[in-house]
């Protein structure tokens, strides 16, 4: 019995998003396939977890210096603390944001 190309194609297609499967399960590509997802999932959470931690520490860095600054210094003005505060905003150059990202 001869498949007409654009059904075989439509089926090879289904198979290969694994929308369908002819015979049974392979346990062993599925166990595979899961183990790579949680491992990318994991490096994925420890990424976002080590850049929150620096952004974290940056911003406690900073504002422990403007509150020595505002508590050591009598004579301030508000372009003081404004160039303070706009200090101890977190900020990252691209290159490092994008491979932060990654």
């Amino acid at each position: 019995m001869k498949i007409p190309l654009a059904e075989r194609l439509f089926i090879k297609d289904l198979i290969l998003e694994r929308k369908m499967v002819i015979g049974e399960v392979e346990v062993i590509a599925t166990e595979k396939k899961r183990k790579e997802k949680r491992k990318q999932m994991e490096d994925k959470r420890i990424k976002r977890k080590m850049v929150k931690t620096d952004a974290d520490a940056a911003h406690a860095q900073s504002m422990e210096l403007l509150e020595l600054n505002t508590m050591f210094s009598s004579l301030y003005t508000d372009t003081d603390v404004i160039t303070l505060e706009y200090q101890s905003q977190n900020r990252l150059d691209f290159p490092t944001l994008a491979m932060e990202c990654d």
